[in-house]
């Protein structure tokens, strides 16, 4: 008995991940998910999010996403799956919470 189809479908869940996107500016996609490949790297779709909002400066902007230990920031130029991310993805993205000194 061959299991090919099984494993493929096995397989293709590996290699994509659903992804949401929360800005100050609001959601991409406005409603569920975008499923991407986890090979790609994070900053393709938040390039795609920047634009669809028309945000004009992402410049000092960081991407984390919420964890049980709390917040952990994302190498952007990096892909999901060397930021250790899969399934379904909610990735926080704005401008870095500054902290000031005295």
């Amino acid at each position: 008995m061959n299991d090919e189809g099984e494993g493929s479908v096995r397989e293709t869940k590996k290699e994509t991940a659903d992804v949401s996107i929360s800005t100050t500016a609001g959601f991409y996609p406005a409603e569920g998910f975008d499923r991407v490949k986890t090979s790609e790297a994070i900053s393709q779709q938040l390039t795609k999010a920047g634009n669809k909002l028309k945000i004009k400066s992402t410049e000092g902007w960081i991407a984390t996403i919420s964890e049980a230990a709390g917040k952990r920031a994302l190498d952007t130029s990096r892909s999901y799956v060397e930021n250790r991310l899969s399934g379904q993805v909610e990735i926080d993205w704005g401008p870095s919470e500054g902290g000031g000194g005295m």
